[in-house]
């Protein structure tokens, strides 16, 4: 393949040596900050996230365990009224004989001595013993209502069987009787070999409408150690350690004097020394075993979804005691707090690393496309030089040796020696403009119809040299605002592309028309066209339409380009369309100046 074919391709190798080492230590290490960042990013979330999940699950602690004190103490609570007041005669947790068991009367007539359930005379109190496996019921004070009595016989003495009853030795049972929903409390008797011979119990509204043990637990239990970092009880001995004291117990003309603290006494801060009270940090809901609500406090209280506890109480009627933290004191149960999501930062780290990765990459493409550049217009303008000027110096060879044997010989070398030295000329023309930079056309009234008959009259030579006819349809005046000399390279390169392409013996129209706003140049080639794929890549800077590389004519991919340039800076637009005969035509369109003078 010859020089002029070859194609204008660069190996690995040869692109290696021309882009140099630092292209790709720049991209490597581009890329190696987006993934560092990413794996920062990535390990910054999980800490975070694992950190969280860490206090989440240390404060949802909290509440469990205050649902269990709550329940412990609701048991404890149950048990005193029951086996220490109501049963005291009978002795629940001691083996009896059956002839030994004590009647029902044993049982005291009001058993709860804190009994809340309503007036006497309209709260008949019934007491029972139900015999087994008989199952005999005797009543003391008067008679439930035939339902509770069925549950009494059937229900009772099943439920004193239950694992957690002969653990406890007592039980209630939520029950809704005609009157509204009431207790019955019950106590199993069990002999030495732990068999059931009875059940004891009475009626009660423990746990249903007397709810005095539940708020008086929420009132006392004190769920959170003594010290809460960042409180101090008034008045409070921790508080003289700590130093604080109330604002309004100073002294108005000295100054807070602090108490010294012991050397071997650590205080933190706290502002409960015995505890966060239960209304600053919780709220409490206690229901049966059907999910009734029975006692909340605070009502309608602040509660989170997320931070709960739940304890059941199988003994007091199925009952589950509901704890629920409130949101804006939870973070006060860790240290440091619940620590906030760091997504947004992590992310917008992440986001700064790609945007400074694809900057980088994009300055590295365009540092690459400068090369590639420099590479074809090496390629394309030495391609460009050698046909000329190997034209050139033939001819000068031929005459200087003499060997034109007649003048019309010598006159045809001399007319190639003038058509390749106009093509040098005009392709150092275009190298010119392209490196020209922009901003230095002068705008200003401009005879287009005079630049364009010049520079048709320039390029004749050339067209004749290639048997080609240049057609002028001019109208006059045709005043726009522009750059002549712009204008006039314009031309010249539209032209030369039409001679280039267009085959020998065409003809090339070039037509100037006017009206009140625009001037419009054309110029009609009877070229092979340019396809429609294409029309947007031939204004690219060294940009060849495919299959003209080979040709011996082809230029250096800067004509058009600079075409575009110039008409951009006059404010001009250009286009290109097909003719009807096949060929290309190209547009030129100024803004028309009437008004002024020719320059």
């Amino acid at each position: 393949m010859s020089a002029a074919t070859r194609p204008n391709t660069m190996s690995i190798a040869s692109q290696m040596r021309a882009y140099g080492a630092r292209p790709l230590l720049l991209g490597g290490a581009l890329l190696g900050i987006v993934v560092v960042s990413a794996l920062a990013v990535r390990e910054s979330m999980n800490n975070a996230h694992e950190r969280r999940a860490a206090a989440e699950r240390t404060v949802r602690d909290y509440a469990k365990f205050a649902s269990y004190l709550y329940t412990t103490r609701a048991y404890l609570s149950a048990r005193e009224r029951t086996l220490f007041q109501a049963y005291v005669a009978i002795h629940p947790s001691e083996p009896w004989i059956r002839s030994a068991l004590p009647p029902v009367t044993a049982i005291p007539a009001i058993p709860d001595t804190t009994e809340r359930c309503g007036p006497s005379a309209a709260w008949p109190i019934y007491r029972f013993r139900v015999d087994l496996p008989s199952r005999s019921v005797t009543y003391a004070g008067g008679r439930p209502s035939p339902g509770i009595d069925t549950i009494i016989r059937d229900s009772i003495p099943t439920l004193a069987t239950k694992p957690w009853v002969r653990g406890a030795r007592f039980g209630y049972l939520f029950v809704d009787a005609p009157t509204g929903r009431e207790t019955v409390a019950y106590a199993p008797a069990y002999d030495s070999a732990d068999k059931l011979l009875a059940v004891y119990g009475y009626r009660s509204c423990y746990g249903v409408r007397d709810t005095m043990d539940y708020s008086n637990m929420y009132r006392i239990v004190r769920v959170l150690p003594p010290m809460v970092p960042g409180y101090v009880e008034e008045g409070s001995p921790a508080a003289a350690y700590t130093g604080y004291t109330p604002p309004s117990s100073r002294p108005a003309d000295s100054g807070h004097k602090v108490v010294a603290r012991p050397a071997d006494m650590e205080v933190m801060k706290g502002r409960w020394s015995f505890g966060m009270p239960a209304d600053s940090l919780l709220t409490l809901t206690v229901t049966d075993a059907n999910n009734k609500v029975i006692y909340q406090v605070p009502k309608g209280g602040k509660s989170s979804d997320k931070f709960y506890g739940v304890s059941p109480l199988g003994y007091i009627g199925g009952t589950v005691f509901w704890v629920s933290l409130r949101p804006d004191v939870a973070r006060f149960l860790v240290v440091g707090g619940i620590p906030e999501s760091h997504v947004p930062a992590s992310l917008l780290l992440l986001a700064g690393s790609i945007v400074l990765a694809i900057a980088g990459f994009a300055s590295l493409r365009s540092e690459v496309r400068l090369v590639n550049s420099r590479e074809r217009f090496l390629a394309n303008v030495s391609h460009e030089l050698r046909t000329p000027l190997q034209q050139i110096l033939m001819f000068v060879q031929l005459l200087r040796l003499g060997r034109a044997r007649t003048e019309s010989e010598r006159e045809q070398s001399l007319e190639i020696i003038e058509r390749e030295t106009h093509r040098l000329i005009a392709l150092s023309n275009s190298v010119l403009a392209a490196a020209r930079s922009g901003g230095q056309l002068q705008s200003g009234p401009v005879d287009v119809a005079h630049v364009v008959q010049t520079a048709a009259d320039f390029f004749t030579p050339l067209a004749q040299a290639r048997k080609m006819k240049i057609e002028l349809d001019i109208t006059e005046p045709a005043m726009a605002r522009g750059d002549p000399g712009a204008i006039r390279q314009i031309l010249v390169n539209v032209l030369d592309n039409a001679a280039k392409y267009g085959p020998t013996g065409q003809t090339i129209a070039v037509g100037v028309t006017s009206d009140e706003k625009i001037v419009r140049v054309w110029v009609d080639d009877c070229g092979p066209g340019i396809p429609a794929s294409e029309l947007d890549n031939v204004w690219k800077p060294f940009f060849r339409v495919p299959g003209t590389l080979d040709d011996s004519t082809g230029g250096a991919g800067l004509g058009l380009s600079i075409v575009r340039d110039l008409a951009t800076e006059m404010d001009a637009v250009v286009e290109l369309s097909e003719t009807p005969a096949g060929g290309t035509r190209f547009m030129l369109t100024l803004q028309s100046n009437q008004n002024g003078t020719p320059s």
